[in-house]
């Protein structure tokens, strides 16, 4: 590492992530009515997004009250009227299509070393690439009532849960992947860790045996807890002068981004290409957004693909589509050994200069969905960003 990375990457070690409470994106970062934020980087005009995410956007119109109906909501849209905008840019991050919309309960990290450091995350939606869940952009009545469930019943719950003193979570994620998650698309270890602290702090009193059969079903309900932990840590790399430390990842569908620490704000983007993995029957790759979601950002810090060593599942599920060098690329690419994860001896810290002198791309795990807005969730596969992303982060950094 140069010095500047180096210091970027220090400031990144220093972060002790930890869930303090659930709030309102109207209360986080003070989201106006008629605004929504969506993942990756921004589109231009900002509604020229893909179908999921606009259906999304529709359903969250009506669910804020600003339209009465999903084509009402679709016309309002479209007509520029509500401000679509980056969810990183505002330090929250959003998985695939879901978007983020005032009243949206959000979990809030704090940074224990720093605490006016805050990154947020929506609750994840869990269920199945059928299900009416907010990451895979179904546009339905089924989909606006259970946003109202997730928000409402589920947030309320999580915000008693989270009225204690804040929960550590880099403990959490080190121990899952010693028992074999991979902190981004296997969370079934952390999942149980996280059961385990709701019931703790709950005991008996859940409003309601739906809350609790949702909330003790859904591994997947972790991914977001962990995305808002992992775009706090990065967020602390920003401002260094020089630092190639990527700070921000994700894609839109139509482009997948990056922001890095010596230039903070700023997105590099190319044309976003589907990930490559095994689809839902009857479905192809035809069918296939390009590659989205904010949930790149737990493979932005290390985890995710690069960390295919701890985790079986993944391993076996990608087999097909994994390139031969995957294990090889934490230590090519990834800085330093995280000293909060003893356990795993997790490596983070990706480094765009790295991967442009050691002339190797790093390998991302992310989720599909339909293209069209109307089959959901397809499965997950794996994306390498091309050379020419990280090249143009390096010219002009250099």
């Amino acid at each position: 590492m140069n010095a500047s990375d180096q210091s970027a990457i220090e400031k990144l070690l220093a972060v002790v992530p930890a869930w303090q409470g659930v709030t309102s994106a109207a209360k986080a970062v003070n989201l106006a009515d008629y605004e929504l934020l969506h993942c990756g980087p921004p589109a231009n005009p900002s509604y020229a997004l893909v179908t999921p995410i606009l259906n999304s956007a529709a359903v969250a119109c009506v669910y804020e009250g600003w339209a009465q109906t999903l084509a009402e909501a679709d016309h309002l849209i479209a007509s520029g009227n509500v401000k679509l905008s980056p969810a990183q840019d505002r330090n929250i991050v959003t998985p695939m299509a879901a978007v983020v919309s005032p009243s949206m309960k959000l979990t809030e990290f704090v940074d224990l070393n720093a605490p006016n450091r805050l990154a947020w995350a929506p609750l994840n939606g869990g269920g199945t690439g059928a299900d009416p869940v907010p990451r895979y952009g179904y546009k339905s009545q089924a989909a606006i009532d259970f946003l109202a469930f997730l928000n409402n019943e589920v947030g309320s719950t999580m915000a008693m849960v989270a009225a204690g003193a804040p929960v550590e979570w880099l403990p959490i994620i080190d121990e899952a992947l010693t028992f074999g998650d991979d902190g981004h698309l296997r969370h079934i270890e952390a999942h149980k860790i996280l059961v385990g602290v709701i019931r703790e702090r709950l005991g008996a009193n859940f409003a309601s045996k739906a809350i609790q059969e949702f909330i003790e079903k859904w591994p997947f309900l972790h991914l977001n807890f962990w995305m808002a932990a992992s775009k706090l840590i990065l967020s602390a790399a920003n401002g260094i002068k020089g630092s190639s430390i990527i700070t921000a990842l994700g894609g839109n569908g139509n482009e997948f981004g990056l922001q890095v620490s010596g230039l903070p704000g700023q997105w590099f983007t190319c044309l976003a290409s589907p990930p490559l993995g095994k689809i839902r029957e009857p479905h192809t790759i035809e069918n296939c957004v390009g590659a989205f979601g904010d949930s790149a950002v737990t493979e932005g810090l290390g985890l995710g693909a690069m960390a295919q060593s701890y985790c079986p599942d993944m391993q076996s599920l990608h087999s097909s589509f994994t390139p031969d060098d995957i294990l090889e690329l934490p230590k090519k690419l990834l800085m330093a050994q995280h000293p909060g994860m003893e356990k795993s001896g997790a490596r983070v810290g990706l480094s765009a200069r790295a991967i442009v002198e050691s002339n190797v791309t790093p390998v991302l795990e992310l989720g599909i969905a339909d293209k069209h807005g109307i089959n959901g969730g397809l499965g997950a596969g794996i994306y390498r960003p091309p050379m020419g992303l990280f090249s143009e982060v390096y010219e002009v950094l250099d």
